[in-house]
């Protein structure tokens, strides 16, 4: 039987891509939910019963598109943060995983090897410690840091929309109270509803309050990798600190759009200060 090779650098370059992909699929989720919010602000201006037929076909059209996205989304989250696992363990520890486990990683990514050649970067880590658990303590550092400031830009963001967009709503409806009345601001108040329907779906408050959940119990984890290192890096320790920094952020969703791009060369330096004065 053929042996399966994979450097770390071009696992990281996949699993890179498969971020990037489910992203992607995140964004497309989150607008085919404005276009059923829409859908559903157009059925107010209509009591034709053919439009509000029509209306409801187009919406459950979107409805199915959305359980398919949906179900590609889960499917390449899932896959990205199995290879992020693998990754961090196979370059913090210096070792490999078996050809078995490393074919069944290659076979289920959904994105191109040219995609994740795209993506390479050998540089992708910082840690200088030497392999096994030293460097796995630092590099679960590292990235536990990274994650923690991304999900606070994530989650600060999230709220920004919710505001605005409320306040942007609430204002609108307000201004309908002085200039319309009678059936005209029925309608008002139920495009008002409408808005509201949709800003408290789990795209929008509910993403807010995931992203800050997580964010939270990272920053607790945080003091937890560093008492791991002072008490010399205990194994059961670590692959429990281990365990709920994967808890944590597989269980938010992705990172705000742009906002890693954004943030790469504050955090970068961020990160160097930090190491000068832990060491």
């Amino acid at each position: 039987m053929a042996t399966t090779t994979m450097s770390i650098t071009q696992l990281v370059g996949l699993q890179r891509a498969e971020f990037a992909k489910a992203a992607r699929l995140q964004r497309q989720i989150l607008q085919i939910q404005c276009s059923i919010a829409a859908l559903a602000a157009i059925g107010v201006f209509f009591e034709a019963p053919i439009i509000s037929y029509g209306v409801a076909i187009v919406a459950l059209g979107f409805a199915g598109v959305w359980a398919l996205i949906g179900w590609r989304y889960r499917a390449s989250r899932g896959q990205a943060e199995r290879a992020r696992r693998a990754t961090l363990l196979m370059q913090g520890l210096d070792e490999t995983i078996s050809d078995g486990e490393l074919r069944k990683l290659k076979l289920d990514f959904t994105v191109t090897t040219e995609q994740g050649r795209a993506c390479e970067d050998d540089n992708y880590y910082a840690a200088q410690a030497a392999p096994g658990l030293p460097r796995l303590v630092e590099m679960l550092e590292e990235t536990c840091f990274w994650s923690c400031h991304l999900l606070k830009g994530s989650a600060r963001r999230s709220w920004f929309s919710f505001i605005a967009l409320v306040g942007t709503g609430l204002l609108l409806f307000l201004l309908s109270v002085l200039v319309f009345d009678g059936d005209r601001l029925q309608t008002a108040a139920r495009l008002f509803c409408v808005l509201l329907t949709f800003v408290v779906s789990t795209e929008v408050v509910g993403a807010a309050l995931a992203y800050g959940d997580a964010s939270q119990a990272l920053s607790t984890i945080l003091p937890r990798i560093e008492a791991v290192r002072a008490s010399g890096n205990r194994t059961v320790d670590l692959l429990m600190t281990l365990s709920d920094y994967n808890s944590a952020v597989e269980g938010a969703p992705m990172f705000w759009p742009g906002l890693y791009e954004k943030e790469r060369d504050r955090l970068n330096q961020l990160w160097s200060e930090r190491i000068r004065w832990t060491t």
